[in-house]
């Protein structure tokens, strides 16, 4: 999924999707592959 995706997805803006994507990231949620992210 990549941030464009998750935005329409979320309803959420850039400002907010990428630090929650990030903190999906952290958590071992998602992992980031290049400009995309894959849901573990």
């Amino acid at each position: 999924i990549d941030v464009g995706v998750f935005k329409e997805l979320t309803g959420l803006t850039r400002k907010y999707a990428i630090p929650l994507l990030e903190y999906l990231d952290r958590e071992r949620v998602t992992r980031r592959v290049g400009d995309e992210r894959i849901i573990l």
